[in-house]
């Protein structure tokens, strides 16, 4: 990472698609669709972003963009095992598929990987090595891949290691040192893309004494193995990619990607122009149902993405767990389905994904309005003031509050809506979570989204529950919850492992500091002769696996 810290920025990448996408220059008809008239597939993908990347390294990607860039130029050790899914494909759980590494063996605390054999980088040709492989993951603990290969069960470089040119060792731990039995849970981090593998070689000519994992020259190089490259960028407007020739993993079925930066245009738009044949960004609902009745191919899936609200607990009006669960009582959950995002998503009941060993849908039951002012009622019907602060750059964020805000009022709880910008909500969250004293007591309820890219119940239960965690807002501490999670999640898949998380939830849920709102996924849209469309999930679009449809 540059300058920020690497939990503030994989959590602000998390808001980063709510930006709002902006005009874009028409393209020639040549490079998009032009209309869903001409149902022939396009010569060439071309994307709307809504900004420019902030690097070109994949140990250091802060922004969607940057992920997404890392994902179609580098390559893992694994990726992720997908399934056909109607018009899509999707991931779900922690199952891992072979990639730069052929297979692997677990033996204990270690998972050995054997890599395939001829393959190569572009442009240098140089053959992709277990040394490349180690440099890599070795220099991610250096940046921001530190975060998710220390929540693996990795936090030392001596732990990751070449036997020979065609095979690499990872030995996994805990915080403390002590061997874990290696499992899915600790390889399924690596799918992440934090991971890709570089060139060293390439790498490390460019590198120096102040600069010798070669930061700065890999924030605008791309030194990896396909399946595309960097052909040519206009900062600030446009990044060009060109399928990899002779690709041996991944080939691409397009030649050329074009990923346009937009500015306050109109994403819909573009796709009906034909300038634009693929897009994730900018798109509401509304939009999504729209095109789809125009022809466009139009995928949606319940990726682990959320929309949730969090009350500071441990000062001012939602101290008392009785008003904190009369709020959970009383939020408006279908409404927030049905008026923000036209039923193309579905009510969270946890913060779990729900193919994730040890979902338990803790929060199922909440939303009783009658139940809501009974519990007002055994808190002494307190009148509380409070605010609600969410992201200014996306329209449903502010129905989504004001639906929140009118549910609320017949309970006795006025709310006032402060939107902010998403920076500086995901900052002020990270400080009152990190700070070493509470918050002050108006700190109220903030209303924000974030993916986990892990399908696994320890991630979430780190990001919000447990006490310290980098966006546990609410400030929730509870011991149990603490002592659980130290004990399982580093163990390998087991019964007693789905009971701790099972049990952690309705903890979670009982003490109503978090509350998941709705599972928001993520919607695809291309033109109808694009297909191959594919869910993980990180919020990114594989552009190897889209295929001109026939």
């Amino acid at each position: 990472m540059t300058s920020r810290s690497p939990r503030r920025a994989r959590l602000l990448a998390g808001t980063a698609a709510v930006a709002v996408a902006a005009v874009l220059t028409a393209c020639s008809s040549s490079a998009g669709t032009t209309g869903q008239s001409a149902a022939k597939p396009p010569a060439a993908l071309v994307a709307a972003w809504p900004s420019d990347i902030s690097t070109m390294d994949p140990g250091n990607v802060n922004t969607d963009q940057d992920k997404e860039l890392a994902m179609n130029v580098y390559q893992n050790l694994v990726g992720y095992k997908t399934t056909a899914q109607g018009g899509h494909s999707a991931s779900s759980g922690l199952a891992a598929a072979p990639a730069l590494a052929s297979s692997w063996t677990i033996a204990g605390d270690t998972v050995t990987f054997t890599l395939r054999d001829g393959l190569k980088f572009y442009p240098s040709g140089n053959p992709v090595t277990a040394k490349d492989a180690v440099w890599s993951l070795q220099r991610a603990l250096k940046l921001n891949g530190a975060v998710e290969l220390n929540n693996s069960g990795v936090f030392d470089a001596a732990q990751i290691t070449a036997p020979d040119a065609t095979h690499v060792a990872i030995r996994y731990q805990d915080s403390a040192g002590k061997p874990i039995k290696a499992s899915e849970v600790n390889i399924a981090t690596l799918r992440t893309c934090w991971y890709g593998v570089i060139d060293s070689a390439a790498a490390l000519k460019n590198a120096g004494p102040s600069d010798p994992i070669a930061a700065e020259w890999l924030k605008s190089h791309v030194a990896g193995s396909g399946p595309y490259y960097v052909k040519s960028r206009q900062t600030g407007q446009s990044l060009n990619l060109a399928a990899v020739p002779g690709a041996a993993l991944n080939a691409p079925k397009f030649s050329a990607v074009t990923l346009r930066v937009v500015n306050d245009g109109n994403v819909a738009g573009l796709l009906r122009g034909g300038s634009v044949n693929i897009a994730q960004y900018g798109l509401s609902p509304r939009d999504a149902t729209s095109l789809k009745s125009a022809g466009f191919n139009v995928q949606h899936a319940n990726t682990s993405s959320y929309l949730y609200l969090q009350l500071a607990s441990d000062a001012g009006p939602f101290k008392d767990p009785l008003v904190r669960r009369a709020v959970a009582e009383a939020l408006p959950y279908d409404a927030l389905v049905k008026n923000v995002y036209y039923g193309q998503a579905e009510r969270a009941d946890s913060y779990v994904s729900a193919g994730a060993p040890g979902y338990s849908a803790a929060w199922k039951d909440y939303g009783d309005a009658a139940k809501a002012k009974s519990l007002m009622a055994q808190a002494g019907n307190p009148s509380v003031s409070t605010k609600l602060r969410y992201p200014s750059e996306n329209t449903d964020f502010a129905t989504a509050a004001q639906l929140i805000k009118s549910a609320l009022k017949p309970i006795g709880v006025d709310v006032t809506l402060q939107p902010q910008t998403s920076a500086a909500l995901i900052t002020s969250i990270i400080g009152r979570a990190t700070a070493k004293t509470g918050g002050s007591a108006d700190d109220g309820m903030v209303l924000t989204t974030l993916s986990t890219y892990v399908e696994d119940a320890k991630t979430p239960v780190k990001l919000w529950t447990v006490t310290g965690g980098v966006v546990n807002f609410s400030r929730t501490s509870i011991p149990e919850i603490d002592r659980l999670q130290g004990e399982f999640a580093m163990a390998a898949p087991s019964p007693a492992r789905d009971q701790a998380y099972e049990k952690i939830q309705q903890l979670a849920a009982q003490d109503a500091a978090f509350l998941p709102l709705v599972v928001t996924g993520r919607t695809l849209v291309s033109a109808s002769g694009v297909s191959g469309l594919t869910f993980t999930p990180e919020p990114v679009t594989l552009y190897w696996t889209l295929e001109p449809k026939k």
